[in-house]
């Protein structure tokens, strides 16, 4: 099986995390592994909004991944977990290097490059196929996603081991709820970032259509303007009615474009009844 939506800031346990944690001597609210995992434990019933997950788990993560050992070690264990769960064989772990930087603390050459050796350890162990792509944040600058469009470019397809890759992609992530892809002027911007990463040689997923924030509207507006590979979710396509949704699925089909779907983390994310 291969696994090609796989975030480092939600696969790794929360043994793990916790351990890292506490070897860093990280300061924190959380008073013993309990409460920690409980605080890690994504239940529908709590969580208001995709939104909402992704601050207050994911900001958690990224917290405690913000070093190069904290990043390396997080990396090997996703790999280690998803083959001794699933025999999974190849997989694409993605990331934003921008939010382990520990406030500039750290660079992002020393994420990446940790991640990658982190990889390749896993890769020696378990001979899991891997790569890595780059997520974008809607929620940083537009210089920030620029800053990382140039260290995937810098950092694509470098490996030592035999299917232990580098950069392979790049990715758009982060709160849908200010509907950045229907504001032109970012769009431009972000096609451009695209643009430059897929000359270099990468391939493009996006997430788009995993809320109402984006809708089947910023779907079809990132299918024109971004020419994505993939897609992240993309399940807001079922909004659209009569002619509207027959244009998506034809310019998902023309563009060969393969969504990824993860139906468990949209139950989470959202009221339940809005995914039937």
């Amino acid at each position: 099986m291969h696994d090609l939506h796989i975030h480092l800031g939600g696969a790794v346990p929360s043994s793990v995390l916790w351990e890292i944690l506490c070897d860093n001597g990280l300061r924190t609210e959380y008073v013993d592994f309990n409460t920690f995992h409980e605080s890690l434990t994504a239940r529908a019933d709590s969580v208001k909004s995709l939104d909402d997950f992704l601050g207050r788990y994911f900001q958690v993560t990224e917290q405690i991944q913000s070093s190069p050992s904290a990043a390396s070690v997080s990396a090997y264990q996703v790999v280690a977990k998803a083959f001794r769960r699933a025999q999974v064989r190849a997989l694409e772990l993605r990331f934003n290097p921008q939010k382990r930087r520990r406030h500039g603390l750290h660079t992002m050459d020393a994420i990446i490059l940790a991640v990658m050796q982190g990889l390749e350890r896993a890769t020696l162990h378990y001979g899991v196929e891997t790569g890595i792509i780059l997520s974008l944040g809607r929620d940083l600058p537009l210089e920030a996603n620029w800053q990382i469009i140039e260290a995937a470019i810098k950092w694509r397809s470098r490996g030592s081991l035999n299917g232990a890759n580098g950069v392979v992609g790049i990715d758009m992530a982060g709160p849908e709820s200010r509907s950045l892809e229907l504001s032109k002027p970012w769009m431009s911007e972000v096609a451009a970032m695209m643009e430059k990463a897929r000359d270099a040689g990468l391939k493009i997923t996006y997430h788009v259509g995993e809320s109402e924030g984006t809708g089947p509207d910023g779907m079809r507006r990132v299918i024109e303007s971004i020419r994505p590979d993939r897609i992240g979710h993309g399940i807001e396509m079922r909004r659209a009615e009569g002619k509207k949704r027959e244009a998506l699925i034809k310019l998902l089909h023309e563009g060969n474009i393969c969504l990824e779907l993860c139906p468990t983390v949209n139950l989470v994310t959202r009221d339940r009844k809005s995914v039937v």
